[in-house]
């Protein structure tokens, strides 16, 4: 066989055999920067989460955080994560429920640019826009 004929079996093999994770689904949720606009039902700024295929990281609003991440249709499980300990006056309560809602996040739903996470018993935990 050719180089070039390994090289293209070699690619569609690593083409087809790519997590479905990594690929966009029916819900367009796809590796994206999604900023948290919502956390248990009020309004915040700051926090942040990057999701790459199983990873996640981010910032609370003052410390940056990073974890396992697992998705399968629209379960989602997030963490144990790991995050840096800076003293920010005024943000560490905020931050502090915000790890806690992704950690606790067991379902998703994406529609147009805003991502859902919700709790086990389907009550909205954050809001995300793209």
């Amino acid at each position: 066989m050719t180089h070039r004929k390994v090289f293209f079996a070699l690619a569609l093999l690593v083409i087809t055999s790519a997590p479905a994770s990594a690929q966009e689904d029916g819900d367009g949720f796809l590796t994206a920067r999604w900023i948290a606009v919502e956390l248990d039902g009020k309004p915040v700024s700051g926090p942040t989460l990057d999701y790459t295929t199983d990873r996640v990281s981010g910032t609370g609003g003052c410390n940056r955080f990073n974890g396992p991440i697992a998705i399968e249709d629209d379960a989602i499980q997030i963490g144990p994560l790991a995050s840096t300990k800076m003293m920010c006056d005024g943000k560490l309560e905020t931050e502090s429920a915000y790890f806690a809602a992704l950690e606790a996040a067991r379902s998703f739903v994406v529609q147009d640019d805003t991502l859902t996470l919700k709790a086990e018993d389907g009550h909205d935990l954050a809001k995300f826009r793209k």
